[in-house]
């Protein structure tokens, strides 16, 4: 009888043992799955306010979600990430979202944003590398297809840029940006005839469109060495891009406007790259407008540039075209500054 009651004792306390852990582990899968309901809410809520420029809403909600249990989740690293990317702080941002990659090798917003922040640091060449991966996880995003072609696009890898941007063009019928740049990789590689076919698409749609509308009167001197047809397209002389600036003012030239003509050609003339037409067409201009002095000082200017200046010409151009191709990425996010 004892040992009876001393083997029912024993059972009620293995079972009991068993029901604790069972208790615990359902337990702890609760707090996971309560924890990833969570982190995938505040994610919604970090996202969209960095989207509309709610900086002091993102850091509000980024604060919910500082729990040990929460550090885990390659979506807490992520959104690290997106916050440190908001605030233009690249070393650190790249840091979180590798780990997040690191524990999610598909987290696809994770690798987008990490190819923005080699384009931002004008790594353009990471940048591509990094969203042919981020296309291969998700290879129907058109806005991936188009950051991919505009890498390609400025890396002057033209024939890989019609393709990413072909494709972008597929999921997403009439994406205007990309149509842009497609159109000015086919001017680069003198198909003006197509390149004016993918503008006249943007303007037929979009007849305000500065950037197609500066681009087409580039088309129209090429294709018709029209100038005054060629300025009716000429909106904002600010913006226009250092190709599209030689063209205008061979237009404002021809149509005898010198002073026009100068000041798009100034700031050309006087750069690293510019070549021995521009030099002479700048020295022509000045002397045209009486500016005899200024034509001596320009003279002398050239004469002392070196002539192995190659390289540093190549640099400053390569800024230029990452500058303007920072204006023309999708930015998913805004930043604070």
């Amino acid at each position: 009888m004892k040992i009876k009651s001393t083997f029912l004792v024993s059972l009620i306390l293995l079972v009991g043992s068993y029901t604790s852990v069972f208790s615990d582990t359902e337990d702890q899968e609760s707090i996971e799955i309560n924890a990833k309901i969570e982190i995938e809410k505040v994610s919604r809520n970090i996202i969209n306010a960095l989207r509309y420029g709610r900086f002091g809403l993102a850091d509000g909600e980024w604060k919910k979600i500082q729990s040990e249990v929460y550090k885990s989740f390659a979506e807490y690293d992520y959104l690290n990430g997106s916050l440190l990317y908001s605030r233009m702080e690249w070393q650190e941002a790249k840091e979180s979202l590798n780990r997040a990659l690191k524990k999610e090798p598909n987290h696809e917003a994770a690798s987008f944003l990490l190819g923005m922040i080699y384009a931002q640091e004008d790594s353009w060449s990471e940048a591509k590398e990094t969203w042919i991966e981020t296309n291969q996880i998700s290879p129907y995003n058109p806005f991936y297809h188009y950051n991919l072609g505009l890498a390609y696009y400025i890396l002057k890898d033209y024939p890989n840029a019609i393709t990413s941007l072909n494709k972008s063009l597929e999921y997403k019928t009439n994406y205007n940006e990309a149509k842009l740049i497609l159109a000015k990789t086919f001017l680069e590689l003198n198909q003006v005839d197509q390149a004016k076919t993918e503008l006249t698409s943007i303007l037929e749609q979009d007849p305000k469109h500065m950037l197609a509308s500066h681009l087409m009167g580039r088309v129209v001197y090429l294709l018709e060495k029209d100038p005054k047809k060629s300025l009716t397209y000429l909106k904002n002389p600010r913006v226009l891009g250092w190709r599209e600036k030689k063209v205008y003012a061979r237009c404002y030239f021809e149509m005898r406007k010198w002073r026009e003509a100068e000041n798009l050609l100034r700031p050309i003339a006087y750069s690293p790259f510019a070549d021995e037409y521009d030099q002479s067409f700048y020295l022509n201009l000045l002397l045209n407008l009486g500016f005899d002095e200024r034509a001596n000082d320009f003279f002398h200017f050239i004469q002392k540039q070196s002539q192995n200046e190659s390289k540093i010409a190549e640099a400053y151009r390569m800024l230029l075209s990452s500058r303007e191709g920072k204006d023309l990425l999708y930015h998913y996010f805004k930043l604070r500054y």
